[in-house]
Parts: structure tokens; sequence; C-alpha cells
């Protein structure tokens, strides 16, 4: 705390000190991945406790940015929450490890959250759980004025995960999805993606669609939706390679239907074209797919409850 002695100066007006603490708590650890599943982004609470014993406005302003973004683990932390978090929270980040095997009738309730931005799920990704999403679009005032929607480690994701996405959340600007598997809209399945060689890190779409067929289709009803963002995992041993200038226009198929399918050339021109003229979401800017490579070695076998049929399911992140 040496290096903020000067916000002790009663001198400087609120609004300065505002903005000194607010870039203090989101910036002291540039370094810290938000993308690490079911670990909060925020700072060490021991970091900021200082500031609550400067003053009284310290005090305040340090409760402010430190619960701009609220940190949850169960519904019953939303029903317990300070009566100021509803003017203070704009990101709430819950952390969902329950399964829709035993779904419960428990909603995480929002009704307390009226400056509400973005919401983050990070789903359990050894559990089956797309039916989950339903807990968290109460009330539907609330929910349809979420600008931007971040899912970790949904188990499923077929064209129901957007759908419900969809209905919940009418009002998103950015929806961005993080798992290891991916629709296929040959095969119609979801599958873990492999290639030939490392893909790049980004591939981004902005005159095509760049989705998932099904996707799109669901997606059209989001009018405001700009940018769309699928992170996935993929190992190698595939056929195909993305690093050589993605003619055929990947939007998740996967090696086998390619390998099956794509050796008929006209097929291929065909299927290709197609994405070419797919009907966007009316206020879609981009879609960016990005990679993360999983060893084949760390692939497991489960049993999705919701098709009923064996898939892979990759072994992801644990806490620490």
């Amino acid at each position: 705390m040496a290096e903020l002695p000067m916000l002790c100066k009663p001198q400087l007006p609120t609004e300065l000190l505002r903005d000194i603490v607010f870039e203090y708590v989101f910036t002291f650890d540039e370094g810290r991945k938000r993308e690490v599943p079911r670990h909060s982004s925020k700072p060490p609470w021991s970091l900021l406790e200082p500031l609550t014993l400067a003053s009284k406005v310290l005090r305040q302003l340090t409760f402010e940015a430190w619960f701009e973004i609220y940190y949850v683990h169960s519904p019953d932390d939303l029903l317990t929450a300070w009566p100021e978090l509803g003017l203070w929270t704009k990101e709430l980040h819950c952390v969902e490890l329950g399964t829709d095997l035993q779904i419960l009738p428990v909603h995480w309730n929002l009704r307390a959250f009226h400056r509400l931005r973005k919401l983050r799920i990070d789903f359990d990704p050894m559990m089956s759980n797309t039916m989950l999403l339903m807990r968290f679009d109460y009330p539907k005032h609330i929910a349809s004025n979420i600008r931007e929607l971040e899912i970790y480690d949904t188990s499923w994701p077929s064209p129901l995960t957007i759908r419900l996405v969809v209905d919940a959340f009418s009002g998103l600007r950015t929806l961005k999805l993080s798992q290891d598997l991916i629709w296929c809209s040959l095969c119609n399945i979801c599958c873990f993606s492999t290639f030939r060689d490392h893909p790049p890190k980004e591939i981004a779409y902005d005159k095509t669609v760049g989705l998932p067929g099904h996707y799109a289709t669901y997606m059209r009803s989001l009018t405001n939706l700009q940018e769309v963002v699928l992170t996935i995992s993929y190992g190698l041993g595939g056929n195909f390679s993305l690093s050589e200038g993605n003619a055929n226009l990947w939007t998740g198929e996967c090696d086998a239907c390619m390998d099956m399918m794509y050796a008929e050339e006209d097929f291929r021109k065909d299927w290709v074209e197609k994405k070419t003229q797919t009907v966007r979401p009316p206020s879609l800017r981009s879609v960016k797919w990005r990679f993360r490579h999983k060893d084949v070695g760390d692939v497991i076998h489960l049993v999705d409850a919701d098709e009923g049929e064996e898939v892979e399911v990759v072994e992801t992140y644990t806490d620490e």
C-alpha cells in the first residue's frame, strides 16, 4: 500500500478518489487470468482491506469497487447479499457445481441486482449440466437486461443450450462460450475436435457468420447480439488443418465428418457455399473461435444423460 498514501489526503475530490480506487482494484494484477474456470478474477481482499481503514470515504469507495464484481458459489449467497449490492454490482460471477440429473427447483435470484450488465456462469465439466441454465433467468426483466454472458464448461453445447440462452437473455450483445466439446452441424452431435496440427490461436469471421448452422438459426432472435466468442478444446491426430488458410470456413465440424464427406468435392463446395449464405443475427459483427490444446490421453468417457450416448469429455482445470 506504499504507493497509495495520497489517497488519505482529504483535499482530493471524491470523484478522483473513486477513479484511483477502481483503477487500483482492477489493474493491480494485470497478469491474473480471468479465463480460469471456477476462480474469482478479483484481487485478494487482504490487499484492499487497508484502504477500508484509512477513512470513511475510502471504505465506501473500496466496497463499491470490490463488489462491482460479485463472486458467489450458491443461490443462497444472492438472497443474503447486502442491499447496497443492487447499486454496486455490474458483473455477477456464479459457480454452479450441480448436475441437471438432480436439478432442484431453486433459481439464482437476480432480483436485487438492478445494475447487472454481465453474468458469468462456471459449471462443473464433470457433470451433466446443460439444463441448469434454466436456473439463471429469474426474474425475466433482470435477465433480459444483461448485455454480456459468459458460460464455462457446459457439458453438452448442442442447439438446446443456445435456445435456453436466447429464451433467457434476450438483450445480449456479447456471448462467450468456453467448453471442451462443440456442435457438429454435419452429424448433429457434440464432439471433441481434432486437427492434423495446431490451429491458430484465434479464427475470426466478420464477412460470413462463422457459427454452426443451428446456432445461427437460434441466435437470429437476439437482435442486439454483436459478438460471439467460442473457446473449445482440441487434440492432435486429425486429418484436417486450420493453419493452412481455413478455406473450408470451419465452424465446428468434427474430423470424422470432414474426412468422410469432404472427400466428395461437390459436397464440400456446396457445404462451404451454404455457410457463406447463412442468415446472420441482425446486429452480429464478429464471430471468434479460440482454441486450447488438450492431450488425447486426458480424454475420458462419460455417459451424457441428455443424449443417452457415450460422448468424449476432456478433463479440465481443477481448483488449486
